[in-house]
């Protein structure tokens, strides 16, 4: 008996450290609730764009989906910090970098769609639409851009443990991004007021709200992202530097926010 016993334990300790990497999280309400928001917002949304509501249910849909996702990353933040960095920091920036080029496919999705109508249409812009202004979409492309040099800043700042200093940097890339995205409103509004140009004016208007729209809501997501790296910062998780994954995550989006409104500002507003 002694022997089954001893021959049992010893048969088991391979399987065991053979998913010793592996995470199993605890069950969460997080990813229904985040679902839900998203859900609502793209209804939300299009009730909008559509004159059937007004901005209640997109209000509420921006909620139910900013709340969640902070929860959620709490979460992760929180369970991260019980487990061995060595064994899942690689397998989470390969997935992240896929994450990225899944949301680079959509993007492309948009450009192929865009660049197909020009190439088919009789004329383009299409007789009636305004001519869009460049002047302050450059002027929010420089902000952008220059935004992406100082999230470097910050990022850099952590791995050297100049958490200081990352933080203003932080703050500063977060001030950017708010100021992009004003800049992309007040142009929104312009055309809304003055030219009476909306979703519902062809392709070429439906094209111009959808893919500035949906860029927009990157931006927002990657100013969620930086805010919760700051938060982070705050309350001294960085001080060990193997739980810096999600500073290499928000850095990485917001470099990917940039190079597509990059691609995006030629098309819409150079070509």
């Amino acid at each position: 008996m002694e022997s089954q016993a001893l021959t049992a334990h010893t048969e088991a300790e391979p399987h065991a450290a053979a998913h010793a990497s592996v995470h199993m999280p605890g069950p969460s309400y997080w990813p229904i609730l985040l679902a839900t928001g998203f859900g609502l917002l793209a209804m939300g949304f299009f009730f909008w764009a559509t004159g059937a509501s007004d901005t209640l249910w997109l209000i509420l849909g921006a909620v139910l989906t900013l709340v969640p996702a902070m929860g959620w990353a709490t979460t992760i933040a929180a369970e991260r910090r019980h487990m061995d960095a060595d064994q899942t920091g690689q397998d989470l920036h390969k997935g992240f970098l896929l994450f990225l080029v899944s949301e680079g496919c959509i993007f492309g999705a948009f450009f192929a769609h865009n660049y197909y109508i020009r190439l088919t249409a009789p004329a383009w812009p299409p007789p009636g639409a305004p001519v869009l202004a460049t002047t302050l979409p450059a002027i929010g492309t420089l902000v952008l851009v220059l935004s992406s040099f100082v999230v470097n800043l910050a990022h850099h700042a952590i791995k050297s443990r100049r958490l200081s200093a990352a933080k203003n940097w932080l703050l500063l890339t977060i001030a950017m991004g708010i100021g992009f995205l004003a800049i992309q409103a007040y142009d929104w509004g312009f055309l809304l007021q003055f030219d009476k140009f909306t979703l519902s004016k062809g392709v070429f208007g439906s094209g111009y709200y959808i893919m500035t729209g949906f860029h927009g809501m990157h931006v927002i997501v990657g100013l969620l992202m930086l805010s919760l790296v700051y938060w982070r910062l705050e309350r001294g998780d960085y001080n060990d530097p193997k739980y810096s994954f999600s500073t290499d995550a928000a850095t990485w989006y917001w470099h990917f926010v940039d190079i597509i409104w990059i691609f995006l500002f030629f098309t819409i507003y150079l070509l």
